[in-house]
């Protein structure tokens, strides 16, 4: 098993505290290449324990967005795969989704593929008094981010985050409604 620590491991900034196997890699890339084939885009693989139980959840993408169809096929399609490739330990359950438009950013490319956009970022440690910055996000390298909030520019290492997403008000969803008397 190799353990996440501070700086960067392989893809993955450190802040994402998951211990990895090296079948994991493995996962990626079978996952990676069906959904290649379904003219998808692996967005994220995570494997997390919730009580007694694993979960392997799978994100992928498409420009435009995933029909329910797509996300089935994949489902059947990769659950096939991984019965013959058995890469996990034990018994699991797999999800299979699209990130979402809230959708969690966990590694640099999700940062740099989400510049511009309305972020939320919970910190890890308070900084000047705040847990959480909602702002646009502006920046994005190998060290860190960087959020414009309430006017405010802050520079964040991806050490200090422990969580963020990207952040889709109602409005944006569905524009501005008339209130139904």
């Amino acid at each position: 098993m190799m353990e996440l620590g501070l700086g960067m491991v392989g893809w993955s900034p450190l802040f994402f505290s998951l211990s990895l196997t090296m079948d994991t890699l493995k996962i990626e890339a079978l996952a990676g290449e069906v959904a290649r084939d379904l003219s998808l885009s692996l967005f994220d693989v995570e494997i997390v324990r919730e009580g007694p139980r694993t979960f392997l959840r799978v994100f992928v993408e498409r420009e435009g967005g995933v029909p329910l169809s797509d996300i089935a096929t994949f489902s059947r399609r990769f659950g096939a795969i991984l019965e013959v490739e058995d890469p996990m330990d034990g018994a699991y359950v797999l999800e299979v989704s699209s990130p979402g438009v809230n959708r969690r950013l966990r590694r640099p490319e999700h940062f740099e593929r989400s510049l511009g956009k309305r972020v939320r970022v919970a910190l890890a440690a308070p900084r000047e008094g705040r847990r959480n910055l909602v702002g646009e996000l502006s920046g994005c390298d190998r060290e860190g981010i960087d959020v414009v909030a309430d006017g405010t520019a802050y520079r964040v290492g991806y050490g200090e985050i422990r969580k963020a997403n990207v952040d889709v008000t109602q409005e944006e969803l569905f524009g501005k409604g008339k209130k139904k008397r």
